[in-house]
C-alpha cells in the first residue's frame, strides 16, 4: 500500500511540477513581450521629442502625437501624465524643464532603470 500511495503522490506531484513551471514560463514570456513593448515605445518617443525639439515641424508634432499614442497603449499611468506634462509645458521653459526630468524619472521607475 505504501508503494502505491509513494507512486501515485510522485506521478501528481510531477503534473503538478508541469503545470506550475508551464505557468511561470508562459508569465515570464508575456512580462518580457511588455518590457520590450514598452521599450520599444519609449526609444521611439524620446527620438520623436528630440526631432520635435530641433526641427520644430508639424511633421515632428505629428510623430510625437503617434509615439505619445503608443506610450498611451503599453505604458502606466505615471509614464502618460508626464508624457502629458511635456505637452502641457510646451510653451513655459522652466515648467519644460521640470516636466522633463519627471519623464526620465517616470521611464526609469517603469523599466527598472536605476541611475
Amino acid at each position: 500500500m505504501d508503494i502505491i500511495s509513494l507512486l501515485t503522490a510522485f506521478g501528481l506531484g510531477s503534473i503538478v511540477t508541469a503545470l506550475v513551471q508551464t505557468y511561470l514560463n508562459r508569465r515570464s514570456k508575456i512580462e518580457d513581450r511588455n518590457f520590450e513593448e514598452r521599450k520599444l515605445a519609449y526609444i521611439g518617443l524620446l527620438q520623436a521629442y528630440h526631432r520635435a525639439a530641433v526641427e520644430n515641424s508639424p511633421e515632428a508634432s505629428k510623430e510625437f502625437a503617434y509615439w505619445q499614442m503608443r506610450c498611451e497603449l503599453v505604458s502606466p499611468s505615471e509614464v502618460r501624465d508626464a508624457i502629458q506634462a511635456i505637452v502641457d509645458t510646451n510653451e513655459t521653459p522652466k515648467e519644460r524643464q521640470v516636466a522633463h526630468n519627471a519623464l526620465k524619472s517616470a521611464l526609469r521607475d517603469d523599466l527598472g532603470v536605476s541611475i
